[in-house]
């Protein structure tokens, strides 16, 4: 995993090993999982997802898993007043 955070918003890179690691994690797997074994870019600003790719191509996937990826891989390095948070990780979790 690689993370850019800049000051309105951030660039996150996730390798094949990383979505497979996610999505087979004991006690949390993502059943029938679209995104693990694959590579995933996603870039955030404060409205939200800016640019997806995986593998480097466009995809028209499970919005739920994408959202659920990104929101376990960042929650830890962003504070909850970074201008992103909430469009990432706040509105997935409860009391946010």
């Amino acid at each position: 995993m690689r993370i850019e955070i800049g000051p309105q918003g951030f660039d996150l890179w996730l390798s094949a090993r990383d979505t497979e690691a996610w999505a087979s994690r004991p006690g949390e797997v993502w059943p029938c999982s679209e995104l693990a074994g694959r590579r995933v870019y996603v870039c955030f600003d404060s409205n939200g997802l800016c640019n997806l790719a995986v593998d480097g191509k466009d995809w028209d996937g499970d919005s739920n898993e994408l959202s659920a990826l990104v929101s376990d891989r960042v929650e830890s390095k962003l504070n909850k007043e970074y201008p992103c948070y909430f469009v990432a990780v706040g509105q997935f979790r409860e009391g946010s």
